[in-house]
C-alpha cells in the first residue's frame, strides 16, 4: 500500500502538538505582554489573556485532529455495524436499515448536539459523538454501495465458487479492492467530521470556553477582531489548511 506522506506530515504535527508546545498553551504567563505582536520569543504574539498563540495553535490543531479521528473511527464502526446487520439479518435489515438512514439522513449535526445536550453535558465527548452519528447514514450509504458493487464482481463469484468463505474471502479478495474507496470514504468523512467540529466548538457545544482547539480559539478571540485581527485570523487560515491538505493527499499523481 502506497503510505501517503502528507497525511502522515499532517498526523506527526497534530501529534506533537498534544505532546509538547513551546509555551503552556493554558497558562496566562505573559499578561504584562498580552495582545503582543509577533517577537522571537513569541513568534505568532501573544493572545488578550496573556498566552502564547503559536502553542495554542498547535495545540488546538493537535485537539481538532484528535476529535476528528476519534469521530472517524465511531462513525465507521455504527455504520459498519448497520451494513453488517442489513447483511446478515435480511429479511428485517434490508428494509429496516435503509429506512433508518433515510430518516435519520435528515437530522443535521446541530440539530443532534441539542438532542445530545437534553442528556449530556457540554464537552468534547458530546461533540465527538454528535459529529460521528451526524455523518454516520453518508457513511453507511457510501459503504453500502461499494459493498454491493464489489460483492456483485466475478473475480468474488470465482473466489467463492473456489471454496473461498468468510474471514478469508474478505480479506484476501474483497478487502484488496475495497480498500481504496473506503479510504476516500474516510478521507472525506475526517474532512467533514473537522469541520462540523470547529463549528460545534465555535458555538459553545465544547464546554469550557478555554479549550485549546480551532474552532473554540475563534469564539474565545473574537473580542480581538479589531485590535488583534490575526488571533481570528490565524485559527482560521490553519483549519483551512489543514483541510487542503487532506483534499491534497487524495489527488490521484
Amino acid at each position: 500500500m502506497r503510505i501517503n506522506w502528507l497525511l502522515v506530515c499532517v498526523a506527526l504535527i497534530a501529534a506533537l502538538g498534544l505532546l509538547w508546545t513551546p509555551y503552556d498553551p493554558l497558562a496566562q504567563d505573559f499578561r504584562e505582554l498580552r495582545l503582543g505582536g509577533f517577537s522571537p520569543p513569541h513568534l505568532l504574539g501573544i493572545d488578550g489573556l496573556g498566552r502564547d498563540v503559536l502553542s495554542r495553535l498547535w495545540r488546538g490543531l493537535g485537539n481538532t485532529v484528535a476529535l476528528s479521528l476519534i469521530a472517524l473511527v465511531l462513525n465507521f464502526a455504527v455504520a459498519s455495524m448497520m451494513l453488517v446487520i442489513e447483511e446478515k439479518v435480511p429479511i428485517i435489515g434490508r428494509t429496516l436499515i435503509p429506512l433508518v438512514a433515510a430518516v435519520w439522513l435528515g437530522f443535521p449535526v446541530v440539530f443532534l448536539s441539542l438532542i445530545l445536550l437534553m442528556f449530556l453535558p457540554p464537552a468534547g465527548g458530546t461533540v465527538v459523538l454528535a459529529v460521528a452519528l451526524g455523518n454516520t447514514p453518508v457513511s453507511y450509504r457510501q459503504l453500502r454501495v461499494t459493498w454491493r458493487e464489489q460483492r456483485r464482481m466475478a473475480y468474488v463469484e470465482a473466489s467463492s465458487a473456489l471454496g473461498v468463505t468468510g474471514w478469508k474471502l474478505f480479506r484476501w479478495t474483497l478487502w484488496p479492492n475495497l480498500m481504496p474507496d473506503v479510504v476516500a470514504l474516510a478521507r472525506l468523512v475526517f474532512a467533514l467530521s473537522a469541520l462540523e467540529l470547529s463549528g460545534l466548538a465555535f458555538l459553545g457545544v465544547i464546554g469550557d470556553p478555554d479549550f485549546p482547539e480551532l474552532g473554540a480559539m475563534l469564539r474565545q478571540n473574537q473580542a480581538y477582531l479589531t485590535n488583534a485581527p490575526w488571533l481570528v485570523l490565524l485559527p482560521g487560515i490553519i483549519l483551512s489548511g489543514m483541510l487542503l491538505m487532506v483534499h491534497l493527499s487524495g489527488q490521484r499523481k
